[in-house]
């Protein structure tokens, strides 16, 4: 072969190397990840539900949740947005964002681990998962747990 088609073929193939690796990275893009804190932390299930439920959601990596989260973009659990606006914590780099207690509750239960309509009385750690996007476009990923009381006699 000459040497003119065969350069012409090497940076061809280098080409297109190049740019599925940069196809592959930006599919791949890391989601970053949050903390979820929830106030109140826990619930005594045939207690008063509360009205609101808070959680404050904090970005790892040095990133500020209080400036870099676009607030309109959040849901619980992929159903559930904020009921009312965003506000800054008062200490520290976290995002406080309320929920409606109904929306919490009904987030809650349908994680508990019913059989045949009960649920045996006991304490349950449940997880609830935030997500959104920052005014970057990357999204976030965070998960905090509320603690769920299930009193005897309550089935």
């Amino acid at each position: 072969m000459k040497p003119k088609k065969l350069t012409l073929i090497s940076l061809t193939l280098l080409a297109i190397l190049l740019v599925g690796a940069g196809v592959i990275l930006m599919l791949s893009a890391a989601e970053i990840k949050a903390s979820v804190k929830w106030d109140p932390k826990g619930y005594t299930l045939d207690g008063t539900v509360p009205s609101s439920w808070n959680a404050e959601i904090k970005l790892t990596g040095g990133r500020k949740a209080q400036t870099e989260i676009n607030a309109s973009t959040i849901l619980l659990e992929g159903l559930y947005s904020p009921s009312s606006a965003a506000y800054n914590a008062t200490h520290g780099p976290g995002l406080i964002v309320p929920f409606n207690g109904n929306e919490v509750h009904a987030a809650l239960d349908s994680k508990l681990p019913y059989h045949m309509g009960i649920v045996a009385p006991g304490r349950y750690r449940i997880p609830l998962e935030i997500n959104g996007t920052l005014y970057t476009g990357e999204e976030f990923l965070g998960s905090g747990t509320i603690t769920v009381t299930v009193p005897e006699g309550s089935g």
